[in-house]
C-alpha cells in the first residue's frame, strides 16, 4: 500500500498526517484555479469502475477540504459533470457542509468536522456504457479543482423503479429541535403494480442505508391504498447542523429500490 503525507496548519502549528494514497483522490486544476494544489478529499460513492443501474436516482457522497484554509473546510460548492465542466453536462449539484467527524479525526483538524458533501445522481442523464464523471469542488481562495472516475451504466432491465416523493421536509427546510417530534412524509408507488407492491420505505439520517455513518430514523408507516407514508422523529436527539435524509422505497415485485436525498437543517429555534 502507498502512503501520502498531508500537511495542515492547526492553530498556528504545521501538522502532518499520513494517509493511504488509495483513500485520497488526485485533484487537478479546473476553471479559475490558482496557486498550489492544496485540495484533499475523496469520492465515497460511486466507486471507480462501478456499474450503475439505468434510470435510477443514486446517492453520491464524498468529502473535500482546502488544506490551506483556516477555521473551516475552505470548500463552498461541489458540482458533478458528465465529462469536464467546460464541455460536459451538469448531472448533480450536491449539498456541502455535511457532518464527517471521521475526517476531522483522521486528518487531525477539529475544524474539518463538516467537510462532507452529498447529492443524488439520475443515471438516466448518463449514456449506456462507460461514462466519465468529474467531481468539481470550489475554494474561494483557489478556484475550481476536480477529480474524476469512470462508471458504466448497465442495460435497462424489466420493470421500473418505484416512484418516491418526499413532501416534508422541503429542501433546506429549518427544523426546530424544540419540536416534540417532526414528521417526515411523502408517497411511494410501483409504476406498474401500485402501492401494494411497495414492501418497505425507510428513512435514514446523514448516511446511506446500512452505512456506518447513517442513523435509521425508522421504517415508515405505509398506507398500501394511497401510497402515503410517514416517519416521526425527535429533532432534539440529534445535533444542530446541516443534515441529509436518505429515503428508500423498495418494490417487492421488481426488486428495485429508489433513493431520494433531502437536505435540511436542525436548528435551535423557538416554536
Amino acid at each position: 500500500m502507498r502512503y501520502v503525507v498531508v500537511a495542515v496548519w492547526l492553530l498556528g502549528t504545521l501538522v502532518t498526517r499520513v494517509h493511504s494514497a488509495e483513500a485520497l483522490a488526485a485533484w487537478l486544476p479546473g476553471p479559475n484555479a490558482t496557486g498550489d494544489a492544496t485540495i484533499a478529499g475523496a469520492i465515497d460513492t460511486p466507486a471507480s469502475g462501478a456499474t450503475l443501474p439505468t434510470n435510477q436516482l443514486l446517492a453520491i457522497t464524498g468529502w473535500a477540504v482546502d488544506t490551506s484554509a483556516q477555521g473551516w473546510s475552505g470548500i463552498d460548492d461541489v458540482q458533478v459533470f458528465s465529462g469536464l465542466m467546460e464541455t460536459g453536462t451538469l448531472v448533480s449539484h450536491p449539498s456541502v457542509g455535511i457532518s464527517r467527524p471521521d475526517v476531522a479525526g483522521n486528518m487531525g483538524n477539529p475544524f474539518w468536522s463538516n467537510v462532507g458533501w452529498s447529492g443524488t445522481l439520475d443515471t438516466g442523464a448518463l449514456s449506456p456504457g462507460q461514462n466519465l464523471l468529474a467531481f468539481y469542488v470550489h475554494s474561494p481562495a483557489k478556484g475550481w479543482w476536480y477529480t474524476s472516475l469512470t462508471v458504466s451504466v448497465g442495460s435497462t432491465t424489466a420493470g421500473a423503479a418505484p416512484r418516491l416523493q418526499v413532501s416534508t421536509p422541503q429542501p433546506d427546510e429549518q427544523v426546530s429541535d424544540r419540536l416534540p417530534y417532526y414528521r417526515v412524509s411523502g408517497t411511494a408507488t410501483d409504476p406498474a403494480h401500485g402501492p401494494t407492491a411497495i414492501d418497505y420505505v425507510e428513512v435514514w439520517l446523514n448516511g446511506e442505508q446500512g452505512s456506518d455513518t447513517g442513523t435509521l430514523l425508522g421504517a415508515a408507516n405505509f398506507d398500501t391504498r394511497s401510497g402515503e407514508w410517514f416517519v416521526d422523529f425527535n429533532p432534539a436527539k440529534y445535533p444542530q447542523l446541516s443534515s441529509n435524509l436518505y429515503v428508500y422505497a423498495h418494490s417487492a415485485v421488481t426488486g428495485k429500490r429508489t433513493l431520494v436525498v433531502v437536505h435540511f437543517v436542525i436548528v435551535d429555534r423557538p416554536l
